[in-house]
């Protein structure tokens, strides 16, 4: 079974094993227990026996490379049972939490702060073009509230031209001002200036 070493540094790091971990941690207990079952074994049988120094020595020189011919013998068991850790301690992939699948595609920690960065800078240009659009809208609906006030403009303004092309009768201006003058409602000047005056005014229309 091949080893992925990303998964498997993410399985420690988040769960604090993973199935290799405890295959590894497996064979080496074996072999140790091995190892010292052998050790012991040899110096029973060195005292009962009153082996000496010599072939003692010898025998526990001897107890390593023993211990490594006893295991591989028991390979094909070993094998079964890596086999079991495998399958009994595998952590499939979905349990992974979405923000750790940073760690198992590779990403940076670099790459991570740069898009969170184009994501404040996609947010910012959104509020901005939002607080646009809103000062927009304010303007088009002045823009509305004006518009009655622009159509009684343009009225006024007809109604101005209309009256500046209208004759005016001089006798009708004559007698206006003679009756505001005797109102008292303007002073009374010489009737020769009032003429000048009515004429100037008669001239300008």
């Amino acid at each position: 079974m091949a080893i992925n070493p990303e998964k498997e540094e993410y399985e420690l790091q988040y769960f604090n094993f993973s199935s290799e971990e405890l295959v590894a941690q497996n064979i080496q207990m074996v072999q140790s227990l091995l190892n010292k079952s052998l050790a012991v074994f040899t110096e029973q049988l060195i005292q009962k026996q009153k082996i000496p120094d010599d072939p003692a020595t010898r025998l526990r020189a001897g107890c390593n490379k023993t211990a490594i011919a006893i295991y591989n013998d028991c390979l094909p068991a070993m094998n079964n049972l890596n086999a079991l850790y495998r399958k009994t301690f595998f952590i499939p992939d979905n349990v992974l939490l979405p923000t750790d699948l940073l760690q198992t595609r590779g990403y940076t920690e670099e790459l991570e702060k740069s898009l969170e960065q184009e994501v404040l800078t996609a947010k910012d240009a959104v509020m901005q073009g939002a607080v646009f659009l809103a000062s927009l809208e304010a303007e088009m609906e002045l823009h509305r509230e004006l518009e009655p006030c622009y159509e009684a403009e343009e009225e006024i303004v007809e109604l101005l031209k209309d009256f500046q092309e209208e004759e005016i009768d001089a006798d009708d201006v004559s007698d206006l001002v003679k009756r505001l003058e005797i109102a008292g409602i303007i002073v009374d000047g010489s009737t020769q200036e009032s003429e000048v005056e009515l004429d100037n005014f008669l001239l300008q229309k």
